[in-house]
């Protein structure tokens, strides 16, 4: 390997030590705790810019498509007006039997071919099964519908439907995710803003909705889209139960050891905490957490060093029955063993 003395390598290997918060480092009791995690999520308000975006009339949803009917539930595609100029294409699937007052989910997609990839469908609401990193996702929205929660699936800005004009000739597996990342920020936005964005507005919908439960709202998200359930939850009391899948780590060993897609990188984010310091700020609501011992992506060895840090911060809140760490033999993925229950129940 060639080596120069003027390159970058020592500085940027600095920055983590230099820069990066701990801001649960001195805490000790539940009101130490508890000041800190509201630091932490008001300093998450200034991080993703969502006042830029708020709109406060009521989320409005038109039909867009027939009804799609399966043996356990049925699938309906609405328009969703997210905010002005902005539609986000969401798919609600209701179980065919529910009960009042029924769990309520929303489900986020990773990288891929979108939302069809947790949906198991084709554009025209066939069945679909197509092999797309061993299809990692695990069709995770109709397991849970199978398991009696009402799900609501965005498809998230920059992926599937929802990509740039330009880019939907091009392979469904090619997001927007480059271009867009890199346009919004001189606007103070993120990839992450949007779909945070969208994501609680899909949390507006449940709410309005009749037999949803409003003590059983929760969010479930894979890899990029479980960034987004985990910052959207900081964001949003409204969220009781709480999934990430295949992201909670350590930044410095998995977006910032290799090449992640730039929708990752979130300005300033460093200088508030860890991604294991916000994941902690959700104490004392319930959470569960899924890494794969093979998971490349995100290193087991920093995921179980993050599990310990938040499992640290909830014990201090007598909360510790509140987090279930799901750690399981198998690769970037969606487990489901516990995450599903945890969610239906």
């Amino acid at each position: 390997m060639k080596k120069s003395p003027y390159s970058p390598d020592d500085f940027m290997s600095s920055l983590y030590g230099k820069l990066c918060a701990d801001p649960y480092k001195n805490t000790q009791s539940a009101e130490d705790v508890y000041s800190v995690s509201e630091t932490i999520k008001k300093r998450a308000e200034d991080l993703f810019s969502l006042s830029a975006l708020k709109d406060d009339t009521p989320p409005m949803m038109t039909k867009a498509g027939d009804c799609l009917v399966y043996e356990d539930y049925t699938l309906q595609k609405y328009s969703l007006d997210t905010c002005e100029s902005l539609k986000t294409a969401v798919f609600v699937l209701t179980p065919k039997n529910i009960k009042e007052n029924a769990p309520a989910v929303v489900a986020l997609c990773g990288h891929g071919y979108g939302v069809r990839q947790i949906l198991n469908i084709s554009k025209n609401g066939k069945k679909k099964h197509i092999r797309y990193f061993d299809n990692y996702q695990n069709n995770f929205a109709v397991e849970l519908v199978k398991k009696g929660c009402i799900v609501i699936a965005p498809e998230l800005f920059g992926f599937g439907e929802a990509r740039l004009e330009k880019d939907l000739i091009k392979p469904f597996y090619i997001s927007s995710c480059d271009e867009l990342s890199h346009h919004l920020l001189p606007y103070g936005l993120t990839t992450a803003s949007m779909r945070i964005f969208q994501a609680l507005r899909c949390v507006d919908v449940l709410y309005d909705m009749e037999n949803t439960d409003k003590s059983r709202i929760g969010i479930m998200g894979i890899s990029g889209g479980g960034l987004t359930a985990l910052y959207s939850a900081v964001l949003d009391e409204r969220i009781k139960r709480i999934v990430i899948s295949g992201y909670v780590n350590k930044f410095r060993d998995s977006i910032l050891s290799m090449w992640h897609c730039p929708d990752n990188y979130i300005p300033d984010i460093m200088r508030t905490g860890e991604i294991y310091d916000f994941a902690a700020s959700l104490a004392p609501r319930e959470l569960l957490i899924e890494s794969g011992r093979k998971d490349k992506l995100f290193p087991i060895n920093a995921s179980l060093e993050a599990h310990e840090k938040i499992k640290s911060v909830y014990g201090k809140v007598n909360a510790s029955d509140k987090i279930i760490i799901d750690v399981f033999d198998g690769k970037h993925s969606v487990s489901g063993e516990k995450s599903f229950d945890f969610l239906s129940r």
